[in-house]
């Protein structure tokens, strides 16, 4: 009877845990998923709902938390500490001080100068922060406060789109190093301070021990750092590049990671403290290091920190300190969470003010040293002064060692929890200042200097697109000057999308990028994309005539065309080429694609500071990636047949510019295909426009009829305007390539010229299918401003819009298998003067 008792209570007891556990984990992703949109970062989720939880006792009956997280959550935040230690490379310690460390350097240094004058109030025992009036924890505080929460910081410019900005990577930096050396100091303080023995009584060791346990914990982590090496260098071996890492060797690994952080703590180190020391000795380049981060990181985001946040915010009172004033008595208040206290505006103030304070002057002087304008600097200030999860977990270590009391516990919650939601406002300040100082100009292929660098921005899904891409790449550059002499200018951006798992890869990267992301998968990816780019490089002679320079968009899809486009507002690229989301089966067909990618695509041509040209390819690259070979026996004999289907508007004006571009290349044969209206669609024509006319000066009985006269009136005048601009261009580009070319003989590839006459749509579709079959690119404009009776009602049976009437029809998959298609749209100035008239724009 008893046995079962017990097993029944245990059972509840399990089950109880598991649905506050479950209840925990799915509120926490789900609050994170609304604070996302305003950029909040998940560590404020976190610690919102444990405030939430803690402020309502919504789990106060069986606090099931406190009872699981009490008995392992000595060693939970281990983890977290090693995977932060594996990202830094302590030799750079050693090495001189670059422009990140002096920053960081200096917002350390301030800091604890900041502290140190304000010792006495901080100390205080009972309206002071720290409980505890030693050496130890007036360091501790000291190193806490001028800790920069760098995991946060790293996620958080990423978010706001900041990372490539001069402030963001400065920041990253920076922030790096402030978490490596302030972390590394309260390590080193943990060594010295061992004031309890492994049973936690006070220990009455000799006065040489101390020392003795230090040493041996630094033998640990100098054995450690061969061990992990030679285990690193022994399962890459196994693993090589390529091929999927084995869980058996990587768990291997972790065991060993295990190992060495029990060693350290047997040696009366606290746990936490010797994982991020063994992970600091872990090699912080390799497969090996890149995996473990990524794992550790993604199971810590999305199960251990938030369960740990919570106990953190559901901690219960040590002290009985002004029960009264909660209406509790001296039993009652051991059993009531810290939250329940009343709020200490004062401490909660001191302490941001003092943190704010410390890291802004340091950090603000070193930026103005740097070149920094003021405001600049202030923000790279506050971005350095995040705080995070290892703020959360000193307090808690504090609070437990009696260091500080439940009030001060409290109003550290509280000041991480406004740090943390403050922060992100800056980084929007800093991402709209840098718009506003990026130089605009008309950035279209039409107003492009064919004496001046081409700059393009590529989008990559992946490897597969590069040879296509490569392709229409070198056939621009050769339009860049005479004899392809161009210089181009390749912005090559890896399209990845933000998931948990990317998320929780995201570290601090080299170059232009501030951040970058290890996780195998996409680290594979972007390595075959490099290699690709690296070979069209090399058969285009080098960075002489090419440079290529490698970017990363790690955003969600809703966002990722804001990478895109801030890649060419910054690069003042004349044209973005974007991969069409489909792709094109073994058959033949096109599969249905990734919409995502799709949304990207429209959002792009929607916002996009350039011309965009979005690429249908089927094989193009493939079986013609030999074209952009510079040898003259492979331009004399690999040639592609290209058309350019013009209609009129101004997309297809800047189609036609581009063509024109392609043409200068040896391997390119273009043809200029002119569909002009028979006598049938002059006559349907004329009659819409006597219709528009008719409705325009039918009498309305009042204002009703020169209300809808005048956008009648206006469309045709419009239509006319656009149909005399288009004459004059084409018979402009007819003068200068198709009669010019035929004037200098064999001296320049001739360009073919055809012109068809159709009355609608179908007859426009039924002449380009017939031509399908003897090119290889077909290039068209989307055709927004165009208004054409050849094109009227084919929107309607348009699969994707975002391509217009034409270009949907040839990126169909029942219209050629061979056929590649380059949709081509030209910026709208009147976008960024934000006129409704050309009559006024100021050009």
């Amino acid at each position: 009877m008893d046995c079962s008792m017990t097993s029944s209570i245990l059972s509840a007891n399990y089950n109880t845990i598991l649905f506050e556990f479950g209840v925990i984990l799915v509120s926490s992703k789900v609050l994170y998923a609304l604070l996302r949109k305003v950029y909040q970062p998940r560590v404020f989720s976190d610690l919102l709902l444990g405030i939430i939880l803690a402020q309502f006792r919504v789990l106060s009956l069986t606090n099931a938390i406190n009872l699981v997280f009490g008995k392992i959550g000595g060693f939970v935040f281990a983890p977290y500490l090693f995977a932060l230690g594996v990202e830094m490379d302590p030799t750079t310690l050693l090495d001189a001080p670059t422009g990140d460390s002096v920053v960081a350097y200096a917002g350390i240094l301030s800091t604890c100068v900041l502290v140190t004058l304000f010792h006495m109030p901080l100390m205080q025992a009972t309206s002071g922060v720290v409980h505890e009036r030693s050496l130890r924890s007036f360091l501790g505080l000291a190193a806490v406060l001028a800790n920069t929460a760098s995991p946060v910081l790293t996620r958080l410019t990423t978010d706001l789109k900041i990372a490539k900005t001069a402030v963001g990577r400065l920041a990253v930096g920076a922030g790096l190093a402030s978490d490596m050396l302030t972390t590394m100091l309260i390590a080193v303080g943990s060594m010295i301070w061992r004031d309890t023995g492994v049973d936690g009584r006070e220990s009455d060791d000799s006065p040489i021990v101390q020392p003795v346990l230090t040493a041996a914990v630094l033998v640990v982590v100098i054995v450690s750092a061969f061990v992990s090496r030679a285990m690193a260098e022994w399962v890459g071996a196994r693993n090589p590049e390529g091929r999927r890492m084995r869980g058996f060797d990587l768990s291997l690994v972790a065991l060993a990671a295990a190992a060495l952080c029990w060693l350290s703590s047997a040696l009366r180190l606290n746990v936490n403290m010797a994982a991020f020391l063994v992970g600091l000795a872990f090699p912080s380049e390799g497969r090996v290091s890149r995996l473990l981060v990524s794992k550790t990181n993604f199971v810590l985001s999305s199960f251990v920190l938030p369960l740990y946040v919570a106990h953190v915010c559901l901690s219960l009172r040590q002290t009985t300190d002004d029960i009264e004033v909660a209406g509790l008595t001296r039993d009652d208040g051991f059993r009531a969470y810290v939250m329940e206290l009343p709020f200490p505006w004062w401490k909660v103030f001191f302490v941001t003010v003092m943190g704010t304070l410390g890291k802004l002057t340091g950090c603000a002087a070193a930026g103005l040293l740097r070149g920094l304008g003021m405001l600049e600097a202030l923000a790279l200030g506050m971005l350095l002064n995040v705080k995070g999860y290892f703020h959360l977990y000193c307090a808690q270590a504090a609070f437990d060692a009696g260091i500080i009391t439940d009030k001060s516990f409290m109003a550290i919650i509280f000041m991480v929890a406004l740090n943390v939601a403050v922060t992100p406002m800056v980084g929007m300040g800093i991402a709209s200042w840098a718009r506003r100082s990026v130089q605009w100009r008309l950035m279209g292929l039409q107003h492009h200097d064919p004496s001046t660098e081409l700059r393009l921005v590529v989008g990559l899904h992946g490897p597969q697109d590069v040879p296509t891409l490569s392709y229409i790449m070198e056939a621009l550059r050769w339009g860049g000057g005479a004899g392809g002499g161009g210089e181009l200018a390749v912005y090559a951006v890896d399209m990845v999308q933000m998931t948990d798992q990317t998320a929780a890869a995201i570290v601090k990267g080299g170059g232009f990028d501030g951040v970058t992301v290890v996780d195998e998968e996409v680290s594979e990816m972007r390595k075959l994309i490099g290699e690709a780019l690296d070979a069209y490089q090399a058969e285009c002679g080098g960075g002489a005539k090419v440079k290529v320079r490698r970017l990363l968009a790690l955003s969600s899809f809703p966002d990722m065309h804001s990478d895109m486009c801030i890649c060419a507002e910054d690069a003042m690229a004349a044209l973005v080429l974007l991969p069409f989301h489909k792709a094109q089966r073994a058959d033949g067909s096109m599969e249905p694609g990734h919409h995502g990618f799709r949304v990207v695509n429209q959002k792009v041509l929607q916002l996009a500071p350039c011309s965009v040209g979005v690429v249908v390819d089927r094989g193009l690259g493939g079986k013609h990636a030999s074209v952009v070979s510079t040898s003259s026996q492979t331009q004399q004999t690999q040639t592609a047949a290209v058309v350019v289907v013009f209609i009129g508007g101004a997309d297809d004006r800047e189609a036609l510019t581009l063509a024109s571009l392609m043409s200068k290349h040896p391997g390119v044969r273009l043809t200029a295909l002119r569909v002009v209206q028979n006598a049938t669609a002059q006559a349907r024509a004329r009659a819409r426009t006597s219709l528009f006319e008719s409705k325009g000066s039918r009498p309305g009985g009042g204002s009703g009829g020169g209300m809808m006269g005048a956008p009648a009136s206006s469309a045709l005048g419009q239509e006319e305007a656009q149909m005399q601009v288009d004459d004059k261009f084409f018979a402009e580009f007819y003068r200068k390539h198709v009669a010019g070319s035929k004037q200098l003989g064999a001296a320049v590839a001739a360009i073919g010229y055809l012109e068809k006459h159709v009355a609608d749509g179908a007859e426009l579709v039924a002449v380009l299918r017939g031509m399908q079959a003897d090119y290889r690119l077909f290039i068209v404009g989307r055709g927004r401003d165009r208004s054409s009776v050849l094109t009227e009602g084919l929107d309607e049976w348009a699969e994707c819009l975002e391509l217009g009437p034409v270009g949907d029809i040839l990126a169909s998959s029942d219209f050629s298998t061979t056929a590649s298609v380059l949709i081509v749209q030209q910026y709208d100035a009147k976008k960024h003067y934000k006129v409704i008239d050309e009559e006024f724009m100021p050009l």
